[in-house]
């Protein structure tokens, strides 16, 4: 597709935005106000005409005093015109934002976490708050500008050529010129609004790293590393918005130009016209007003075309992400309870940024009420087999069955309510302690949320936070501990009441004694229920009914722990180096 249809495609969709039932007795508020903003305009300046002909050239005194109540009438209606149009174009512009945030958010939600690997945070955040609101601050002014702007020229011209046909065609005779003009910067001002976009993207994405990683950066001295980094995308963010602004200020002086050198001929022209006595001096005083009176719609005419190009360009690259595909949920089948059996058979994976089989041939399976944990080196597929469980990526090769069936066949929504995960990584959001225990759930069981911090040994800090479980945890638990932050992930694990648990790295920034209360309570837990673990620590995996060792994506040894013990292989290796360290 060409880019023109492109962009004719994008404008007609951003058009359908504004025109939508909800907003449409709006805009046309706003058109009506705009027009009449317009019309008042025109008619002072052509009130010019009876006030030199007849108050000062022919001494009308009655003319001159019904002037300034006119003139008072006129920019009254004016200026609530103005206030009218203006509120309502603002009010339609934030509904737009919110829409294309919310439907950027929606896509967010459910686009595949192969995306998520391709694209950085910060220039998605700067979609939603910065991309939106140019495409509405673009569409606000274009409407606002092309109707007042518009209406004005139109009311000028109608004026000009009522008043005397040849003094308007000589000064509309640049109209053409103007607009070759206007089509020769339009490609410039699209390109460049294009790679401010995405530098506004890079200074969200570093900027958001300067702050997350503080303590990283101070530990390291990374300081004036960060510094020169930060620097470079401010200077390239820098670079382009003076590139805009230096086409903007070469084309509309251009512009101004082309129509001072018609208006020169005009005046030129009316001295004949005076001879023959065909002009009056009020009509050479309103024509010549109107004249200049054209030059400032003019102006902001050639400058709307830049205005367009910002609101296209955002607007395209939100419209790319909305229209992005979703993650695949093709399942029919409604998972009611946990099956007896999983089993991964000849599963094999690969990222798509790398050749390398993460996972290769990979089977086993998993009974229910078992434990089962997975072991091995950093980077050897132990996390990616739990995605793949989870359905955040699909096996190139082989199948993961619940009880002989395929969980493709099942729906994201109740393959995912059957299994609560406690991630090394934990994410905590800025709400309530309590909100986080119970995510996702409209309305809290507040024995079974107690309950959940007991068992997961967090109520001990949680009675000591100021307001308890109404406590605020901080920006991704940033007033917590490390150990607070996992047990607290633990609790929530344990809140969902899942038949399915995932502890990945469940204990790891968990102390000694911690670690011993967690053990105890996770053994509780995971009574009649499935479970999967992933620890380095394999202290905690030692009662496991099944331990699976993994190396470069295959399963290198499987069975119990005292059984891998007397292989004296790879899990043995492991277990003494892990124990000669402590």
């Amino acid at each position: 597709m060409s880019k023109e249809k492109i962009e004719q495609g994008t404008f007609k969709r951003l058009v359908k935005y504004f025109t939508v039932s909800h907003l449409r007795l709006v805009l046309i508020i706003a058109i009506l106000g705009n027009i009449i903003y317009a019309a008042m305009d025109a008619w002072f300046i052509a009130l010019f005409e009876p006030l030199t002909d007849e108050g000062l050239v022919n001494n009308n005194l009655d003319i001159m005093r019904m002037a300034p109540l006119v003139i008072l009438g006129l920019f009254t209606v004016r200026g609530f015109a103005g206030i009218v149009s203006n509120y309502c174009m603002a009010w339609a512009g934030q509904k737009v934002v919110q829409k294309l945030r919310n439907q950027l958010v929606d896509s967010y939600l459910f686009l595949p976490s192969r995306f998520y690997d391709e694209t950085t945070a910060g220039k998605l955040i700067s979609k939603v708050t910065f991309n939106t609101q140019q495409v509405a601050n673009a569409s606000a002014e274009a409407i606002t500008k092309l109707v007042r702007e518009g209406a004005s020229i139109i009311f000028a011209i109608v004026y000009m050529f009522s008043t005397d046909w040849r003094l308007a065609s000589i000064y509309f005779v640049g109209v053409p010129i103007i607009a070759v003009l206007v089509a020769v910067t339009s490609k410039r001002f699209k390109n460049v609004s294009k790679n401010i976009q995405d530098a506004m993207g890079d200074v969200t994405q570093t900027s958001q790293e300067i702050v997350e990683g503080f303590q990283v950066i101070k530990t390291f001295n990374g300081e004036d590393y960060e510094k020169k980094r930060f620097y470079a995308v401010v200077n390239r963010n820098r670079q382009q918005n003076l590139k805009f602004m230096l086409t903007r200020a070469i084309s509309v002086p251009l512009i101004q130009l082309i129509a001072a050198i018609a208006m020169s001929l005009v005046v030129y022209y009316s001295v004949f016209l005076f001879e023959d006595g065909s002009l009056s001096s009020g009509e050479f005083v309103a024509m010549f007003l109107m004249m200049g009176f054209v030059f400032k719609p003019l102006k902001n005419i050639s400058n709307l075309n830049s205005v367009i190009q910002q609101g296209l360009a955002a607007a395209q690259d939100i419209f790319a992400t909305i229209d992005l595909e979703k993650e695949i949920d093709s399942g029919l089948a409604e998972l009611t309870s946990m099956p007896k059996k999983i089993e991964f058979s000849h599963v094999s994976f690969s990222y798509e940024s790398s050749d390398r089989k993460v996972i290769d041939d990979v089977s086993f399976d998993v009974n229910q009420g078992e434990t089962v944990a997975l072991v091995g080196h950093s980077g050897s597929g132990k996390s990616t087999l739990t995605n793949l469980l989870l359905r955040f990526y699909s096996p190139d090769s082989g199948q993961i069955l619940f009880d002989g069936q395929s969980i493709e066949n099942f729906t994201l929504d109740s393959l995912r309510s059957n299994v609560a995960l406690v991630s090394q990584q934990v994410t905590l959001f800025n709400t309530s302690v309590k909100d986080n225990i119970a995510y996702g759930q409209e309305t809290i069981d507040e024995a079974r949320l107690i309950d959940a911090a007991e068992k997961a040994h967090a109520s001990e800090f949680i009675d000591k936070l100021s307001k308890g479980f109404d406590s605020l945890v901080g920006e991704n638990g940033s007033k917590l501990s490390g150990g607070q932050r996992q047990r607290l992930a633990i609790a929530r694990a344990i809140y969902k009441n899942a038949p399915l648990i995932i502890m990945d790295e469940a204990t790891s920034a968990l102390d000694t004694k911690s670690e011993r209360h967690i053990q105890a309570a996770m053994e509780a837990l995971t009574k009649d229920r499935t479970t999967l673990v992933i620890a380095h620590r394999l202290s905690t995996i030692e009662n496991a009914d099944k331990i699976i060792v993994m190396d470069a994506g295959k399963i290198v040894e499987q069975g119990q722990h005292q059984a891998l013990l007397a292989l004296n292989g790879t899990y043995a290796k492991l277990h003494s180096t892990q124990f000669s360290d402590e």
